[in-house]
């Protein structure tokens, strides 16, 4: 296998690290919007149903922020690497 391609395998599992956080995140947020949209869908207790709202769109939030910030590392990496 070429060198050239061995990079280009390295770089998109490099960043395939920061698309899978991307991912989770958003997963958060969209579980988070579809229990606000429908009330009731876990627990009949009105409380346990908006902390789990907040808190997985919060967690979501949290979790991008921390994708972008390992985007901007893994992308400085490999520009630094010259892969």
């Amino acid at each position: 296998m070429k060198e050239s391609t061995q990079n280009i395998i390295y770089k998109w599992m490099l960043r395939a690290r920061y698309i899978y956080i991307f991912l989770a995140g958003a997963g958060l947020v969209s579980f988070g919007l579809d229990t606000l949209i429908e009330p009731g869908k876990f627990s009949q207790r009105e409380e346990l149903n908006n902390f789990i709202t907040i808190g997985s769109i919060l967690f979501g939030i949290i979790i991008i922020i921390i994708g972008f910030q390992r985007k901007k590392d893994i992308e400085y990496y490999i520009q630094q690497q010259k892969l």
